[in-house]
Parts: C-alpha cells; sequence; structure tokens
C-alpha cells in the first residue's frame, strides 16, 4: 500500500517553533491532511515523544520518534526511532553534549515540554538551538548504532546543511535524504532515496511538503490496531474505568498516588533529560508497559528497507517516477 508521511516536524518543545504546536494539534492537523506516518523531530530532544505517541495512536496515525540534531558544524541531521522510548534514551545522551548556554525565552524561544493533557511538565534551562560538540558524522553512526533512521536534513538549503556548511555529503550510514527542492545535486544526496519534509515549526506548515511510501498493508494495520488499543486502554484508565493505576502503568497503587502528589505540588522541571521530570513520570510509565514495541518495530523496519530500495517518493516526485539506486 502507498502511504504518506512526513518525518520533520516541530512541537512547541523547539525554541523556534509555535507554541500552538503541541502534540494533540499537530496530530489533529496531520489527521486531517491525511498524513499516515508523522514524525515528530525537535531541536536536540525528544522530551515531547511521550505525549505525541498518545495523541498520534487517537487519530490512527503511526508515530515515528525523531530529534533534529545540531552537529557541531551546523549541518542538521535527524535521527528517528520507532517508539518513544528508545527516542528518549538517545535524547537523554544528547542532553550531555549541549554546551551550558541557559535559555532566555525572551530573546531564544520557549522551549515546552507537555504532558498527555497538554500540561507543562518542563521547561527545560539549557537551550536546546545551540550546536552540539560532537560531529555531524559521529552522530551519524551513534543513531545509526542505537537503530535510528538516520537522514541529513534539508540537504540543500542555503542554511543549517550539509550543503551551507560542508558543501557535500559525507559517506555515512544514511536511509535517506531530505531535500526541499525537487532536483538536489548528486553530490548532496549520495545514491540514496530523496524524500522532503515540512520542517514544520507552525500550523499551516503540517503537511505542506509529504512524502509518499509503499509499505505493507499488513504491518500498518497492525501497528495501527495496536496503537489505538494502547490509546484506548490510556483513556480507559484516566476516566476511572475498571484499569487499576497500578495495572495500566506498572507502579504499585502506593507510588502511583505519590508521582501525583508530586506532580501536582511542583513546578515545571527545567531538566532536559527525561527521568528527572516528574510530570513525565506516569506517562513514561505507562508507555513501557503498554506501548506495541513489536508491531512498532516491523513496521519501522519495513518502513526502513522501502526507503533503501526507493521506494519513496518526495513532494515532487509521482509514484514510481524515481530511479532505482544503481
Amino acid at each position: 500500500m502507498i502511504v504518506t508521511f512526513d518525518l520533520h516536524n516541530h512541537s512547541c518543545l523547539s525554541p523556534c517553533s509555535s507554541l500552538e504546536m503541541d502534540p494533540e494539534s499537530m496530530a489533529g492537523l496531520a489527521a486531517a491532511r491525511r498524513i499516515a506516518v508523522l514524525g515528530i523531530s525537535d531541536h536536540n530532544s525528544a522530551l515531547n515523544g511521550p505525549a505525541f505517541a498518545l495523541a498520534c495512536a487517537r487519530r490512527g496515525i503511526v508515530p515515528f520518534f525523531g530529534i533534529e540534531l545540531n552537529p557541531i558544524e551546523e549541518a542538521h541531521l535527524l535521527v528517528l526511532f520507532p517508539d518513544p522510548l528508545a527516542a528518549l534514551a538517545f535524547s537523554d545522551r544528547v542532553q550531555g553534549l549541549l554546551p551550558p548556554v541557559s535559555l532566555d525565552a525572551e530573546k531564544m524561544g520557549d522551549q515546552v515540554v507537555v504532558d498527555a493533557e497538554g500540561g507543562i511538565a518542563a521547561i527545560p534551562e539549557t537551550w536546546l538551538g545551540s550546536a552540539l560538540e560532537r560531529s555531524f558524522d559521529a552522530l551519524a553512526q551513534d543513531g545509526a548504532r542505537s537503530g535510528a533512521l538516520v537522514i541529513p536534513a534539508h540537504v540543500d538549503r542555503p542554511v543549517m546543511s550539509v550543503f551551507s556548511q560542508l558543501g557535500f555529503l559525507p559517506a555515512g550510514p544514511y536511509d535517506a535524504v531530505e531535500a526541499v527542492g525537487s532536483s538536489p545535486e548528486t553530490s548532496l544526496t549520495g545514491g540514496c532515496c530523496v524524500i522532503s519534509g515540512s520542517d514544520a515549526h507552525v500550523p499551516v506548515h503540517v503537511g505542506r511538503r509529504v512524502s509518499t511510501i509503499e509499505v505493507p498493508e499488513d504491518r500498518f494495520e497492525r501497528v495501527q490496531k495496536a496503537l489505538a488499543a494502547m490509546a484506548s486502554l490510556y483513556d480507559a484508565k484516566n476516566n476511572g474505568e475498571e484499569v487499576p493505576v497500578a495495572a495500566a502503568t506498572g507502579l504499585a497503587a502506593s507510588d502511583a498516588t505519590e508521582t501525583e502528589a508530586l506532580i501536582d505540588s511542583e513546578s515545571p522541571a527545567g531538566s532536559g533529560v527525561s527521568s528527572e521530570i516528574p510530570g513525565l513520570a506516569a506517562l513514561i510509565d505507562f508507555l513501557a508497559t503498554s506501548y506495541p514495541f513489536e508491531e512498532a518495530r516491523m513496521f519501522f523496519e519495513a518502513f526502513r528497507t522501502a526507503l533503501r530500495q526507493h521506494r519513496a517518493w518526495s513532494a515532487h516526485a509521482r509514484h514510481g517516477s524515481v530511479t532505482p539506486p544503481m
């Protein structure tokens, strides 16, 4: 089957993005625009992945969980994962590569981590827009070793790209490249499948540059169904139906009560590390026991295979018009 996807979208966590780009709004816009696979890819962090997981699952969208890394050369690089916990694990390691630049929201923009209900769970105090203290090549290898899709971002853009910063695409473990224009130079694509991405920072840009891909229908439907079941379980628990908190999240009842009290009593956390944000603890615990990891992984790998076989098309190409790799 052919489905529409868009892997490059920024939530309200990215300091250059609109506060209107909360995960619920992003998923709602994508559903209205008939996007089947949606990626979240904030700058140097994946902290809005947990809320994004539920928002997409409620709407029949398969979510991918990404980070737009800003290497020391400032040539942007996307790494995307099949589940929110894998993305958080990578994101937590990335925080150690950020220079200690404190956020000044008035000058640098807001950085908001939200919980499943859209409340503010954290406002990371370190600016996420900085260049990381690690190279483009090293981060690409890090992503590949962690099982991510590795996709150089907007390779043909005049800023923050391999074109502007390096002049060419170095060899690397890429699954595809993302381009803005219709015919990027071969020196920027490395023979990889060329896809489009919206790079959305405001609601109107969600879905502005979508791609299509051929994936196995059974794997898509299986993960879609499993995600819907997970969302129903979470919503039933929150609506007070007979789904014990301890059973749904893996927490003991006393621990769950303590966590809820902590969330209510604390102001938003300032950390950029997931385990240090009390407002995400219950949701992360729920996802750890209830996310359909196997179904998501199987679809994710089928998606990777399709990219590598050039069975995906950018916004500028028609299905089947891309020349297979030599």
